[in-house]
């Protein structure tokens, strides 16, 4: 549970719920297979057949493709297309071989899916990082050219017809998730993000000026979403990873290095399942008792931490206890950082804390959350993410991923 903090003159901090601040997303067959027809254009298909040898034939990666989260066309709510019982979506017909795995799905934990089969020891190195999952594996070979015993011709209507059955699939199997997640209804999908981030800037009562990363607890939107963050890492449960990944739900975390490093790998494999990493600082030292030096020290370790545990370097950084001053904010510039984001609510495994007087979630709402177990809370991650899911359903609100905003 976050404490108010006494600091000192001239810095800022964050109430225990949040300071306060002064449509669903469709899915239609049709955006199913405009959003197919854009991927296989990516991947350089073009219409007509496709031969070995043929001018202009596409070239793709051979590994297994992944949806990562908010992958799929019309929404931002997210995630690796959801299994089930633990078995694979079927192949595309007429495209995978005979005793292949499907393509676009692995099997979870498996090798492709997830750093490690048994969740101990180290993740695998071999692909430093996570990358940018390929969009078309077999039938073609890493040359570019259809891999032996390929069909000779594929048309690109085959493809997309066969890649919208998939996602069709992959909202039935998400439906069925509902049940076994105990939600009296299924999330509802962000509306597909906006092409245009939208501006940022300090809001009212916080610290600004020239050069230093705006300040917020909301983000300037009209849609109706809301954004799901997650501080620390002290709590590594893997049913938060199978419910987030079954109910294709976004969401962003912000890590402390001194309660994560015994298990990057945890937090390797929600990034690969489409989750981002941030930085909640290396010790989570109150700020403002920091010199600059120190508040640099602690925010830029902690980017080369992540950068170098991840894969990728954080763009946000949040103060422990949302308590910051005027350095911090310079520390964090200096260190790389693009924004500052608080929070509007605080979710708990048995309630939700509002920063507003009114009990409601607003537009762009930030919604804070701790990695915390049974013996914290009283309850699970999971029932945490039930009742923001539930909370946010009820109110007619999607969760989104505040990256695709930020």
């Amino acid at each position: 549970m976050k404490m108010r903090q006494v600091v000192p003159d001239g810095a800022r901090t964050a109430p225990t719920s949040a300071p306060t601040a002064a449509g669903r997303g469709g899915r239609t067959h049709r955006r199913f297979l405009l959003g197919g027809v854009a991927l296989l254009a990516l991947a350089g298909v073009t219409a007509g057949a496709v031969g070995p040898g043929a001018a202009g034939a596409a070239r793709a990666p051979a590994e297994t493709p992944v949806l990562a989260p908010g992958a799929l066309p019309g929404g931002a709510g997210a995630g690796v297309l959801p299994v089930v019982g633990g078995g694979p979506l079927p192949g595309l017909p007429g495209v995978a071989p005979p005793g292949l795995p499907a393509p676009l799905v692995p099997d979870r934990f498996s090798a492709a899916g997830d750093d490690r089969a048994d969740g101990d020891g180290p993740a695998a190195e071999a692909a430093p990082g996570p990358q940018a999952p390929p969009l078309i594996g077999w039938p073609f070979s890493p040359s570019g050219a259809l891999a032996l015993g390929a069909p000779q011709a594929r048309t690109v209507s085959g493809l997309v017809s066969a890649y919208a059955d998939r996602l069709e699939r992959a909202e039935q199997l998400r439906t069925r998730a509902v049940g076994s997640w105990k939600l009296p209804k299924a999330p509802l999908r962000a509306p597909a993000p906006p092409r245009k981030k939208p501006e940022l800037a300090t809001e009212r009562g916080h610290i600004t000026g020239k050069g230093l990363p705006p300040v917020i607890t909301q983000v300037p939107t009209e849609d109706k979403v809301v954004f799901l963050t997650i501080d620390d890492g002290a709590e590594k449960d893997p049913e938060l990873l199978r419910m987030m990944r079954e109910l294709d739900i976004p969401y962003s975390s912000f890590l402390t290095d001194y309660v994560s490093r015994d298990d990057y790998g945890y937090f390797r494999t929600m990034r690969k399942e489409g989750a981002r990493i941030q930085n909640h600082s290396v010790t989570h030292k109150e700020m403002p008792r920091l010199s600059l030096a120190e508040q640099r020290k602690e925010i830029c370790d902690q980017q080369d931490i992540l950068e170098k545990e991840i894969g990728e370097r954080p763009t946000m950084f949040r103060p422990p206890y949302g308590a910051y001053n005027r350095d911090t904010l310079k520390a964090a510039a200096e260190c790389g950082v693009d924004v500052v984001p608080l929070w509007t609510a605080e979710a708990f495994a048995d309630r939700m804390e509002w920063g507003r007087g009114d009990g409601k979630l607003h537009p762009g709402d930030i919604i804070l959350t701790h990695f915390r177990g049974k013996g914290q809370w009283g309850g699970s991650m999971t029932d945490m993410v039930r009742l923001v899911v539930r909370t946010a359903t009820e109110q007619g609100y999607a969760i989104g991923r505040l990256e695709d905003y930020v």
